[in-house]
């Protein structure tokens, strides 16, 4: 938890980086791999002297991050990470069955070489983490493939749709790989949508994706309790 001190949590912010682009890394990656997990505030203060800078950064770098829904403003307590209702989970996932599915529609009728072999890398380093149980490694090659399908359709209004939908999700699908049998239907499900962008049918790659998606929604609403659940100490 975030009542820790943060300097032991995150570490220092990185000597490459202005303290700006630092601040709003470190967080965002905090928040996304749950390090600060659901309903946990963010205290600027306490931030700000653990990292020994001012908090000008840390504002603008939660700005930033309210902008991407990760944080949201909570009446006398400043920034929190936002805990999501199982309607929120419905209505997200709804979201991304109809704008994902239209961007994989899209992938099947403007792949290119290079972006196949993209997919099939991908799918080939998914089967090799699965392998292994990388649960860690799984989760950035799911996110990678989605982001490689969302970016070739090069409609950038719908590439950002579906990163703050997925984005809102992340910790909570991050946790459903701890579910038995979804990372192994998740390969499944992925080298279908691959073969239907492969063989360019825009049909087919729309209707495996909302497939795809639907599944693991499934997965998730029916472990919602656990999956929600505060992490243990």
């Amino acid at each position: 938890m975030v009542g820790e001190r943060y300097g032991r949590l995150l570490g220092p912010p990185p000597a490459r980086e202005t303290i700006g682009a630092a601040v709003y890394r470190q967080l965002r990656d905090a928040i996304l791999t749950a390090r600060i997990p659901m309903g946990t505030r963010i205290n600027e203060a306490e931030l700000a002297s653990d990292w020994r800078i001012s908090r000008t950064p840390i504002r603008d770098a939660l700005r930033r991050l309210e902008a991407e829904g990760l944080v949201q403003a909570a009446p006398g307590r400043g920034m929190i990470v936002p805990i999501l209702a199982r309607s929120d989970v419905d209505e997200l996932f709804a979201m991304l069955e109809g704008l994902e599915g239209v961007a994989a529609r899209l992938a099947a009728e403007q792949a290119t070489p290079p972006f196949l072999a993209q997919l099939n890398t991908l799918l080939k380093t998914y089967g090799t983490a699965l392998k292994r149980d990388d649960t860690a490694q799984l989760l950035l090659i799911e996110g990678a493939l989605h982001d490689a399908i969302a970016q070739v359709t090069q409609n950038r209004r719908l590439e950002q749709a579906i990163q703050v939908a997925r984005l809102r999700l992340y910790q909570i699908h991050g946790r459903s790989y701890a579910l038995r049998g979804r990372a192994g239907r998740t390969f499944r499900e992925m080298a279908t949508l691959v073969a239907a962008i492969r063989t360019r049918n825009p049909s087919r790659a729309e209707t495996s994706m909302r497939a795809h998606l639907s599944s693991l929604h499934a997965d998730i609403a029916a472990a919602f309790e656990e999956l929600s659940a505060p992490a243990s100490p």
